[in-house]
């Protein structure tokens, strides 16, 4: 897993196709977003059996996450089976975070008879906004899950203030 602060030439910060979760993560008190939007890897759909292909041929597919706001922090859980953590990109730079997790193809030998199961990348960006320390960003996979946690600045957490009496 790699972690940078720039942005890769194809997932530009002002990507228009990142996931927009500012208004529900900037709402006060955890909120779990459950939302299944259009495909972020230039607005084509890559649903079940469906992907887009790369320029060189190869298929990408939009992970299913899970995004929750969990006070001092954002959480994004990604499925990316198959890619392993050497071949995860996280960046995070002007409130867009991107992840791009490589998957090898995969060959088996003999003759094909039946072709059911895709293997492609996974690319997906979120527009977190700002507010977050990206220095403190973190993620971990772990049986093909991807796990992100994404701080808030110290700053911005909310936090509860105790009332004595006086």
């Amino acid at each position: 897993m790699s972690q940078h602060t720039s942005q890769p030439e194809n997932a530009p910060a002002n990507d228009p196709h990142a996931t927009d979760v500012r208004n529900a993560v900037n709402q006060a008190g955890p909120r779990r977003v459950a939302e299944r939007d259009e495909d972020r890897t230039h607005g084509r759909v890559a649903h079940s059996g469906k992907a887009p292909h790369r320029p060189d041929g190869a298929l990408m597919y939009n992970p299913n996450v899970d995004v929750c706001d969990c006070g001092a922090e954002v959480r994004i859980v990604a499925d990316v089976p198959g890619a392993r953590a050497d071949a995860i990109d996280v960046r995070f730079e002007d409130g867009v975070l991107s992840i791009h997790a490589a998957v090898p193809t995969r060959s088996l030998p003999g003759r094909l008879l039946r072709h059911e199961y895709g293997v492609g990348d996974y690319r997906r960006s979120f527009r977190l906004g700002e507010g977050f320390d990206a220095s403190l960003i973190t993620a971990e996979l772990s049986h093909g899950v991807l796990n992100v946690r994404v701080p808030r600045l110290a700053a911005v957490r909310p936090r509860e203030v105790e009332v004595r009496t006086g």
